[in-house]
């Protein structure tokens, strides 16, 4: 039976341990800003791409904030952890809405024709 941790991929598990390290206090120097992705991966036993996807995909959950030419800094604050499961949660909410409005405008459309004709 495979571990927890087994089951995750590569990057997965660098993500995660980037969030504890950050959590600790570990991985960040006083300024906030964190190694770059080559000293990333060789921390993580990770190719340069995969260090490079879990920054990125850091940066998309709002725990890093890169600036261009500077480095990549840990966001102050760090985000809720539930976020991920909120941005989900309004995600289901809105294709519900599309979903709705869609249904809404093939209805109103039936009913302009069945007026249109029998004004005729």
């Amino acid at each position: 039976m495979e571990s927890a941790s087994q089951a995750l991929t590569a990057y997965e598990r660098v993500i995660a341990a980037i969030k504890t390290d950050i959590r600790n206090g570990t991985l960040q120097d006083d300024q906030n800003k964190i190694p770059g992705h080559r000293r990333l991966a060789v921390r993580y036993d990770v190719s340069l791409g995969t260090a490079q996807k879990a920054v990125r995909l850091l940066e998309d959950e709002g725990w890093l904030l890169a600036r261009p030419a500077v480095g990549v800094y840990v966001n102050d604050p760090l985000p809720d952890e539930d976020s991920n499961a909120s941005t989900q949660s309004v995600q289901d909410q809105l294709s519900e809405l599309r979903s709705v409005t869609a249904d809404l405008a093939t209805r109103i459309a039936r009913l302009e024709r069945a007026i249109g004709s029998s004004n005729s």
